[in-house]
């Protein structure tokens, strides 16, 4: 195993991580009209996986190597256990009641997936020109997005998608390849989206256009989003001061819409700086990719801004009424243990990966990736 340097440690990131984490436990509290206990539970899990955080930024990342397989056998056992003998809530079958928490496979996909495209894309770099390992990495991916879709969950079924597209551009596929998916993906998603959807989904994908044509059902939680947001102005009502949220009016507010009580209660600048928080941490991923050791490093570190950067745009975008509404969580800031943890492991490895990695080197040449310069 290689050691790790901590003055290697990438400190911006690791500050980042502590403030989203306070700010996600102090917007629970709020979200929830002060309910102790979700604040607390927030901070427990924030606690556990900031553990965890560090125990794998300790460890060699490349140590992890030797598990891709069961790592993804495992996922699919979960996903598969789940589908079966899953905790049902609110519609969806997601969760494994655990007794101290219900574990939601799905989130731990997200990174299991990362883990296991870096290693099939570092190993064959050098063959990424031919479709079939542009179209294995497809597939890898499509089966437990199936898994998860059938929840069902259409949100992070599509943002294994993100993944799998952010990791492929970082491996150096190439654009003919992206053209062609593309053309693949027209028919395909015709026939998805007339035989493999069901009518509510397909509901809450339109209905962020018109949220007026159901007032009192699919509409209602985007209307009262928006007068959310519009309400607080540039400055906001104040934490724990926003009306739609303290009164009950916005539903979900906690976990899916939680960025309109941000927005509502630290209004324009308060939303902003939160988002701005959120893509340094994804700029600093994308800055130990840049460093990393080897392509294996920096693709794990590319999944990671990838998964956690299309979180915050989603997110953000459903509130705002940009998007449609696909339960995808603010990281750091929706309520969630398994959300949670999940992103601070992801985490975790980007730092194990900083602590092996070199200081970045300003030549007078175009900039490479450090594994790139050291295997030439």
């Amino acid at each position: 195993m290689r050691a790790g340097s901590i003055q290697n440690l990438d400190f911006p990131l690791l500050t980042c991580t502590l403030g989203s984490l306070a700010v996600g436990v102090a917007m629970v509290f709020s979200a929830t009209n002060g309910d102790k206990e979700y604040a607390i539970r927030q901070a427990t899990f924030g606690l556990a996986g900031f553990v965890l955080m560090f125990v794998i930024a300790s460890l060699d990342y490349s140590f992890i190597e030797s598990f891709t397989l069961p790592f993804y056998l495992g996922t699919l056992g979960l996903l598969g256990v789940v589908l079966l003998l899953g905790h049902e809530a609110n519609g969806a079958q997601r969760w494994i009641n655990l007794g101290v928490f219900p574990l939601q496979p799905s989130e731990l996909t997200k990174l299991v997936i990362i883990i296991v495209l870096a290693k099939v894309l570092a190993d064959h770099k050098s063959q990424l020109d031919k479709v079939k390992w542009f179209g294995f990495a497809g597939i890898i991916t499509l089966i437990p997005a199936i898994l998860v879709f059938k929840q069902p969950d259409l949100g992070t079924g599509l943002m294994l998608g993100a993944i799998l597209l952010g990791m492929t551009v970082g491996a150096g596929v190439r654009a003919r390849f992206f053209i062609g998916a593309g053309v693949l993906a027209v028919p395909a998603l015709y026939a998805f989206w007339n035989w493999g959807m069901h009518d509510y989904q397909r509901q809450r994908l339109l209905i962020f256009l018109h949220p007026e044509s159901d007032l009192l059902s699919a509409g209602y939680n985007i209307i009262q989003a928006r007068i959310a947001i519009g309400s607080g102005g540039w400055f906001g009502q104040g934490w724990m001061g926003g009306q739609q949220s303290q009164l009950a009016f916005l539903k979900v507010r906690y976990s899916d819409f939680i960025f309109s009580v941000v927005a509502e209660e630290f209004g324009f600048v308060g939303a902003l700086a939160l988002c701005a928080l959120l893509f340094i941490l994804v700029w600093r991923c994308l800055v130990v990719a840049f460093r990393a050791p080897d392509a294996y490093g920096s693709l794990i570190a590319v999944g990671v801004a990838t998964w956690i950067g299309m979180q915050v745009f989603v997110n953000a975008g459903m509130n705002i009424g940009l998007m449609p509404v696909t339960g995808i969580p603010l990281p750091f800031i929706s309520y969630g243990g398994s959300s949670l943890i999940s992103t601070l492991l992801g985490l975790g490895l980007v730092q194990s990966i900083s602590l092996r990695s070199s200081p970045i080197i300003f030549g007078h040449k175009a900039w490479s990736p450090a594994w790139a310069r050291t295997t030439r």
